[in-house]
């Protein structure tokens, strides 16, 4: 049996076992999420409707790292489709300077996300919100039903949803509880209609096998480039799996790629000094037709002012006569049925994979990449301080 093209018995060697089996289970395991999002359809939208039977609710997505990322996606439909005041907000702000981000009289939904639940900040944060918010409910969505954060939930105000056993990563990088927990909260916003979305996810989940084969090839020769930096651009929740992109090269390298993440329209204004002849730029082109030109146009202006760059795009919807990458990802079903934000779930995908291959080039163990032990599975070494009311 073979993962990401290599066989079982090689990935253990090298320590890349569990990196790779997560990375090419992700098409299988969206399946199974939307599956037993389904099932608790009714348990779910039970505790919706009670948080919405109060006028002015506000929403907060948290997590920390990888799993703050997912908020970024969110934020913008959450606010969208439940008309609700939405935003999205680090743990690791929250711990800091709770006052600035929980309303006090107001409503509030803390919707939080983490793979393991056990991270300090994750914890704290619950725990603070409970002091600053008059009227808290609380959503904890996690792939560990031992974490923490799974068993401090129980009382009317509170659901846990606990993904599939295998979205539990065990590995240092997050992948499959990233895209699994980021379709959970999309399952979840469109949950009154979930059983209308069984074949969009489908769909997804066959564009995930596509990347992971018939793209596998021309990932593998990202890998391969002669780099230093990469920057990943994504515009609306695209600019959420940028952030996620940009992090997952930079841990499965150990640092030594550097990496930067960006909006397309924000890129123009310095962060694209960053680029020479040593950086890749992928473009995560979206399928939101009033979007999509502006993000051209900065292609255009980046070629204008090539300085020796790879060029790396994923999507359609451009001219292939008028625009040149080095590598371009495009998917061979129409993708305009697809709502924008759904993307995000297999967007992901070849940064994970460029990742992997990045860490067996220079060396290193994908499963643990990093050799100085300076980041871990689960953050350690955070102490959490009890700031004293007024």
């Amino acid at each position: 049996m073979k993962h990401l093209d290599l066989e079982v018995e090689e990935l253990k060697k090298i320590g890349g076992f569990y990196t790779a089996k997560e990375i090419t289970s992700q098409p299988a395991l969206w399946k199974k999420t939307y599956l037993k999002l389904a099932e608790e359809k009714n348990q779910v939208l039970k505790f919706i409707n009670g948080v919405f039977e109060n006028d002015n609710t506000e929403v907060i997505l948290t997590g920390a790292g990888t799993s703050a990322f997912i908020g970024e996606v969110l934020a913008g439909p959450f606010q969208k489709m439940w008309n609700v005041s939405c935003k999205a907000v680090g743990t690791t702000e929250i711990i800091t300077h709770p006052e600035n981000y929980f309303s006090g009289n107001r409503p509030t939904l803390l919707i939080s996300f983490a793979r393991s639940g056990d991270s300090p900040e994750s914890v704290a944060a619950v725990k603070l919100a409970h002091k600053h918010c008059e009227k808290l409910y609380e959503l904890n969505i996690t792939c560990n039903a031992h974490g923490k954060l799974a068993r401090m939930t129980g009382n009317g105000n509170s659901y846990v949803f606990l993904l599939p056993e295998e979205a539990n990563d065990q590995s240092l990088a997050m992948t499959s509880s990233f895209s699994s927990m980021l379709l959970a909260g999309l399952l979840i916003l469109n949950i009154k209609n979930i059983e209308q979305l069984a074949s969009m996810i489908s769909k997804i989940s066959s564009l995930g096998t596509y990347i992971l084969t018939e793209q596998l090839p021309s990932l593998k020769k990202a890998a391969d480039f002669r780099s230093e930096r990469m920057v990943f651009l994504g515009s609306g929740p695209l600019f959420g799996v940028a952030h996620e992109s940009h992090l997952k090269v930079q841990e499965l390298s150990d640092g030594k790629i550097i990496c930067k993440f960006d909006s397309f329209l924000g890129f123009r204004h310095g962060p694209k000094a960053v680029v020479n002849n040593s950086t890749v730029v992928v473009y995560l082109l979206t399928n939101n037709a009033y979007a999509q030109p502006y993000e051209l146009d900065l292609i255009k202006s980046v070629n204008e002012t090539a300085a020796g760059e790879k060029t790396i795009a994923i999507g359609n919807g451009y001219d292939e006569t008028q625009f040149r990458f080095d590598i371009a990802i495009r998917f061979p079903d129409f993708m305009d049925d697809i709502p924008e934000e759904f993307l995000s779930v297999f967007y992901i995908l070849p940064a994970q994979i460029i990742g992997f291959y990045k860490s067996l080039n220079l060396g290193l163990s994908p499963d643990s990449p990093s050799r100085r032990g300076s980041i871990s599975r689960v953050v350690q070494g955070v102490k959490i301080y009890h700031k004293e009311s007024k």
